[in-house]
Formats: structure tokens, sequence, C-alpha cells
């Protein structure tokens, strides 16, 4: 399965203070190299990003149009999913709504009424002033009285891409929190699954994240965004480190894993956690803050799933 994730353009129906896209000097539209490429691949996986890739429907559906046979996804802050619901469940999307569980820099709210939709994630964002779990899954635990279903948490950090978004930047003291709060909750999802069989759902997509990690096997010159599983190109069709800030165009094949060593940190090459890391963020202006953290991240759950490869391989099996 080849995955390709699109960029559509930066437009976007919030402003998130956080955000760390940069805004596009002119609006993109998909090209026709780019759908004849996508019709090439076999079996194709195809996501949706911006900005808000709901404003830019017209051009979803171009895509799948031309490649009606390929799975999709969309991230969206659900502004739009009423309007669009329909189209998604006919065409088999996964929707991967953003939620914070603290929505005050958002400004919106997705989970305010019950929401009827088999194929449905949740994403939040990790940034200064919201890094406390507990509180993060009680907000997740009351929208699952509304919505009527499960809501995991599956956490990413924010990265730090200018000096508009850095207020919001994680600190040290916060990374040694999550830190802590990470391992805590995945042992005890483990251990509940080891001595009482139970699956624990609200552990379980920080569980997913490291449990991926351990089947990513990088290799030198790939990194978390772009790997031999997965490419990231804008509406044009060029391939880029990071569609959020696009000052790296990599080029195709060989070309491109040579200009993506270039971008890579020095430490990273010989760092133990880099087959599950990937070199953190390559565009984050506080790489050497992500790099301690994934180092000591990553380095516990490689101990831990080697004590625990039983329960974790079994676990792994049922997401």
């Amino acid at each position: 399965m080849t995955k390709i994730t699109i960029y559509l353009g930066s437009r976007c129906n919030l402003n998130c203070a956080y955000c760390h896209r940069k805004a596009d000097e002119k609006e993109p539209v998909i090209s026709e190299a780019l759908l004849t490429y996508l019709k090439s691949i076999k079996e194709l996986q195809v996501r949706f990003i911006g900005g808000e890739p709901t404003l830019y429907m017209d051009e979803v559906k171009r895509v799948v149009t031309a490649v009606p046979n390929a799975r999709f996804g969309i991230t969206t802050n659900g502004i739009l999913f009423d309007r669009y619901r329909e189209y998604f469940l006919r065409h088999r999307f996964q929707v991967c709504i953003s939620f914070d569980g603290n929505e005050s820099l958002r400004g919106y709210d997705p989970f305010r009424k019950v929401i009827d939709y088999p194929w449905l994630a949740v994403s939040c964002t990790l940034y200064h002033g919201n890094t406390d779990f507990k509180k993060i899954i009680h907000a997740f635990t009351e929208k699952e009285k509304v919505v009527g279903r499960p809501l995991s948490f599956f956490p990413h950090i924010m990265h730090v891409t200018s000096r508009e978004n850095e207020p919001y930047a994680l600190t040290r003291e916060d990374f040694i929190s999550i830190l802590s709060q990470w391992e805590a909750a995945v042992i005890e999802y483990v251990e509940d699954y080891e001595i009482y069989g139970v699956v624990n759902t609200k552990y379980q997509g920080l569980f997913i994240g490291l449990y991926q990690r351990t089947k990513a096997q990088y290799k030198w010159g790939e990194s978390y965004c772009v790997n031999h599983r997965m490419g990231k190109c804008d509406a044009s069709g060029r391939f880029a480190s990071c569609l959020y800030i696009r000052d790296d165009y990599l080029g195709e094949g060989v070309e491109a894993w040579v200009n993506q060593k270039k971008l890579l940190s020095s430490k990273c090459r010989g760092c133990p956690v880099y087959d599950y890391c990937g070199g953190a963020c390559i565009k984050s202006i506080q790489h050497d803050r992500e790099c301690y953290f994934y180092r000591r991240l990553f380095g516990w759950w490689k101990k831990f799933s080697h004590e625990h490869q039983e329960a974790v391989e079994e676990l792994g099996g049922t997401v």
C-alpha cells in the first residue's frame, strides 16, 4: 500500500495560535501531473490536509474521481463535517477531527452533538498549557457522553516553526512531564491487559502511538513525515520534506533521499532510536528539545515492549 498525503492549501476557517503552517502566496490547484501519478499506483491510500482541507472540496473530489478505488482520509477541524458527511460516507473516508480537550485557543468545539459516522479518529495537540493527561482524558470522557461514542486520546506535540507560535512551545519541564505521564499510562494499559485481560480504551491511543513506531523501521535518510511507506506532496505533485513549511522540495527517486539526508541532524545518524523516531520534526526550531524527549520515550519503549512482548503484540493486533 502506497500512502500519499496531499497538501491542498493553507486557507483555514480557524486561526489557532499554535499552528505551524506557513501561508501560501497563491492558491494551489491539483495538477494533471499529480492525477496521472496517482492513477499509476495500484494500491493507494490518500490523505488530505491543509490548512483546512474541507475548504478545498472541489480539489478533493477531483482526486477521488481520478482514483475511486483508493482509500481516503482527511484531517479536519470539523466545522464543515456535517456539510460533507454524506460524501465522506459514500467514499469511506477516515475522518480525523482535531480536539485538544481545551478548545480556548481553537475557538471551536467539534463535539457538541451525537456523531453518527463509522470511521472517526481524533487528533489532540499538546502545547504549553495543555499537557495534563488526566485533564485532557477527562474532557474526552465528558465528550463521549455527548457524541455517543468512544474518543481515544491520540496526542501529538506542537512544533515551533516561527516566532508567532513560539509562545506555545513545550518547555523542557513540559516534555519531562509528558514523558512520565505517557510511560505511566502505557504501563497501566499493558498491565491491565496482562493481569485482567482488559483493554483500557482511554489509553489506547497512547499505546498505538508507540506500537506503530515499533513497526516503522526508518532507514537513514527517511523521516517520520517522508519514508518508504509514505510520501507527502503539494497540489502540483511536488514532494516536500514538510508540507506545512514547504521550503525544501525533494525531487524524485534517489535524489529525494539524498536531499532529505542533508536536512537531518547529524546527531540522528548514530541515534539508537532513529529507527523509531525518523529524526523528529526536522523543521522545528526546538529540534534539540524534541530530540531529548523522543530519545527517552522511545528508548524506554524499546526496553518495555521487549519485556512485555507477548502482551504488546496481542494488543497491537487489536488496533
